[in-house]
């Protein structure tokens, strides 16, 4: 039994902190970023040194885990203010050749997968530095409680992995959708019921099986995204494909990385296409009885 994934050659972008233009950022969101971004590089750093140290000694066989195990992680990740809570086999063809941030190559054969909020009236900014500022928080703090919460798993005496949200070794909503948390919008990220694009994600990969059975309810989006087009029509970067290029391996290209990036940078975090989307507007359950 192959105990460790490995991509299957899927490229990834470096993203690089050191590009975020802060110099001209004033007020209240100056001091903010230069709190949170060495908090990102600290978190980045935890995790990095946890997988280097995980790997030195490869497990021999999959744990098994009982259900009351699972039960422990979930309630350890809402302390850890970690507001989804997702699980579903890797997939390889979602893992990247090349994790820029982490260095993370292998992953085991289970995830947990983890989201966290993003504040609705700092994301109402956007494209100004206060909703920048709150997506480069939440990488920290989601940084954070991944860490914590990979720590809380390896001292139960199972082996993980965990992997920060800032870039990380796997596509994060691909892998979300197959924990059952939301689907994918327009703009590339995933829609949920309770937040609609509104949060970044995480991953820990686990040794252990089987994983547990999670009720969550089906989200559905693809006919509304489909006529609304809304992130694409306002975009500054117009970096948004009306419709997405599909490929063989199963992935799916919503956007122009090159020109995402560049304004992604100059803004601190852009987040237009978050802002914009009537699911963080008005919410899920508005916008899908709208339709009928």
């Amino acid at each position: 039994m192959m105990l460790l994934k490995k991509s299957k050659g899927l490229k990834s972008r470096l993203i690089e902190l050191t590009k975020f233009d802060i110099k001209d950022i004033e007020g209240p969101s100056s001091e903010d970023a230069k709190r949170i971004i060495p908090k990102v590089f600290k978190t980045v750093r935890k995790a990095i040194s946890t997988y280097k140290k995980e790997i030195k000694d490869i497990p021999e066989s999959v744990q098994s885990a009982p259900q009351e195990f699972w039960d422990d992680v979930i309630v350890q990740a809402k302390k850890l203010g970690i507001d989804l809570v997702g699980f579903a086999p890797i997939d390889e063809e979602f893992m990247f050749e090349n994790d820029y941030v982490g260095g993370i190559e292998v992953l085991y054969e289970n995830a947990i997968v983890l989201g966290m909020e993003m504040d609705y009236k700092a994301i109402d900014t956007a494209p100004e530095p206060p909703a920048g500022i709150e997506s480069l928080n939440i990488y920290a703090e989601l940084g954070e409680a991944t860490n914590k919460l990979t720590d809380f798993i390896r001292s139960k005496g199972y082996r993980a992995i965990g992997c920060h949200p800032l870039g990380g070794p796997i596509l994060y909503p691909a892998m979300a959708v197959k924990a059952k948390l939301g689907e994918i919008g327009k703009q590339g990220l995933l829609i949920t019921k309770k937040f609609g694009p509104r949060q970044r994600l995480s991953l820990i990969a686990i040794n252990a099986t089987p994983l547990p059975e999670v009720a969550q309810k089906t989200v559905d989006i693809e006919q509304y995204c489909k006529k609304c087009k809304r992130c694409v029509n306002m975009c500054p970067a117009n970096a948004i494909y009306d419709e997405p290029i599909y490929k063989d391996n199963g992935t799916v290209t919503r956007i122009d990385g090159e020109k995402c990036i560049k304004y992604f940078y100059e803004t601190t975090g852009c987040s237009v296409c978050i802002k914009e989307c009537p699911f963080h507007k008005i919410g899920y359950k508005a916008m899908y009885y709208s339709r009928l």
